[in-house]
């Protein structure tokens, strides 16, 4: 009997290895063609099977770094998957940005379902609701300045935050490094709007206050 569950567990976690490698592959394949647009020369760490982070330097723009990390769920450890999905827990997409011009205020939009909540509920504590129409169906909206938000929020911001509702876990904006923080949940066919609300954004805050590199912090 040992042996036999011995057997089970090492050939789970070679499937579930396996399985991580390929969607690694194939989410690299989509995210490949974006990352293009912006620089040819892109760095890259890989975690094993858990993910990889790749980072680059846009030849110009408002943006002047990008991370985007992909996190996958354990599959190598059968009993964690169950366990994942009943918290909510999925393959996530991490995409952390500076820009060149820092924002003047903080605001935090967090999907109604995600656990990450919990993980900055100090942060959210400190800051005031801000009604966004429709989205605000979908999503909790705070900030310092509630009305910079309001305007954020709105023309092509608020048409590619509606287009991520369903994956889009927590977009953030803060004075320290990363100044934007997208979460959203894996989904190759929603990268084209998670790249396209990362640049309206850019856009937007681009006559900001610049940041002087002496007092950058992190988060």
């Amino acid at each position: 009997m040992i042996i036999g569950l011995t057997v089970v567990l090492v050939a789970s976690y070679a499937f579930g290895s396996i399985m991580n490698r390929r969607i690694q592959k194939a989410f690299w394949e989509a995210l490949r063609g974006h990352v293009r647009r912006y620089s040819r020369r892109v760095s890259f760490k890989s975690f094993g099977s858990s993910g990889f982070k790749v980072g680059f330097r846009p030849r110009e723009g408002p943006l002047q770094k990008v991370e985007i990390s992909l996190v996958l769920l354990a599959r190598e450890m059968p009993l964690y998957i169950p366990l994942a999905y009943a918290l909510s827990r999925r393959d996530r997409v991490v995409v952390k940005a500076n820009l060149i011009s820092r924002p003047t205020f903080h605001l935090e939009v967090l999907g109604r379902k995600t656990p990450l909540s919990k993980d900055i509920k100090l942060k959210l504590e400190k800051l005031k609701p801000v009604e966004a129409g429709a989205l605000s169906k979908h999503m909790s909206i705070v900030a310092s300045k509630p009305s910079k938000a309001t305007e954020l929020l709105s023309g092509a911001v608020f048409e590619r935050l509606v287009a991520l509702r369903r994956c889009l876990e927590r977009f953030s904006i803060s004075r320290g490094e990363p100044h934007v923080i997208i979460v959203c949940r894996r989904d190759e066919e929603k990268l084209g709007d998670l790249f396209g609300l990362l640049d309206e954004v850019a856009k937007a805050l681009a006559h900001g206050e610049e940041v002087p590199r002496d007092r950058r912090r992190k988060r």
